[in-house]
């Protein structure tokens, strides 16, 4: 597969005929667009693959599993007990979980599908392809709960923006991941104007990466994966 950082900050993912695109901006140039933001506005998807809600999702060489929350953004009382409940890691916090076994959500097609739910948003995404498996984050928090989910889905390859690595110290990401066997961490959302050796260093000191590279593209496969953990700055392309 091949993965590549788009002028608009997202991560593109090309495996086969299929083209995955993390919060895509555009409506056109990709078969499965990814997003975190349940407020997204997803109409006029020209027929592609919007993932926005818990659910798995199949299509091309894509396995996709999603996992959410409802949307209880409607009213502050909710959304900021809703934020305490991340926050403090209370047991309601998995009430909120959706079902995976009940609300699973699978289709199969040649054909491009979309497939929505207003009162559900994914937090997170794993994606199957190739035999890898990546982890797709935004900035948000994951509640703490799921720590246990990722270590043992343990995927190899970690989609991250970059203010999940930017901060020293507390970092509640690192915390989330850090018994995560991955080997690529790739930053998306890079900031306009950054210090790229400083960004080397802070993930030198957080999460212990002391292998880098600076590419146009990544072309990996279940053959090349590095033996050690290797932080990503992918150059944007059209």
């Amino acid at each position: 597969m091949e993965i590549t950082l788009t002028e608009s900050n997202s991560l593109k993912i090309i495996s086969g005929n299929y083209t995955l695109v993390t919060n895509p901006v555009t409506k056109n140039n990709f078969n499965v667009g990814l997003f975190n933001n349940p407020n997204i506005n997803t109409n006029n998807n020209n027929g592609n693959l919007i993932v926005n809600s818990p659910g798995e999702f199949e299509i091309g060489n894509f396995y996709i599993t999603s996992i959410g929350y409802k949307n209880n953004s409607g009213s502050e009382e909710n959304t900021n007990h809703e934020s305490q409940i991340i926050e403090t890691n209370e047991e309601p916090i998995q009430q909120s979980l959706i079902d995976f076994e009940e609300q699973k959500t699978k289709q199969t097609t040649k054909d491009e599908v979309t497939i929505e739910n207003d009162d559900q948003y994914a937090i997170y995404h794993l994606i199957q392809v190739e035999g890898i498996k990546i982890l797709s984050v935004n900035d948000t928090e994951i509640p703490k709960n799921q720590k246990n989910r990722l270590s043992s889905e343990n995927p190899k390859i970690i989609l991250t923006p970059y203010n999940n690595i930017n901060k020293i110290g507390n970092n509640e990401f690192q915390k989330l991941i850090d018994d995560i066997d991955y080997r690529v961490l790739i930053i998306s959302n890079i900031q306009t104007e950054y210090n790229e050796e400083e960004l080397y260093e802070n993930s030198r000191i957080t999460f212990g990466i002391k292998d880098k590279a600076n590419l146009n593209k990544l072309n990996i496969t279940p053959n090349n994966l590095p033996k050690e953990k290797r932080i990503v700055l992918l150059n944007q392309s059209k």
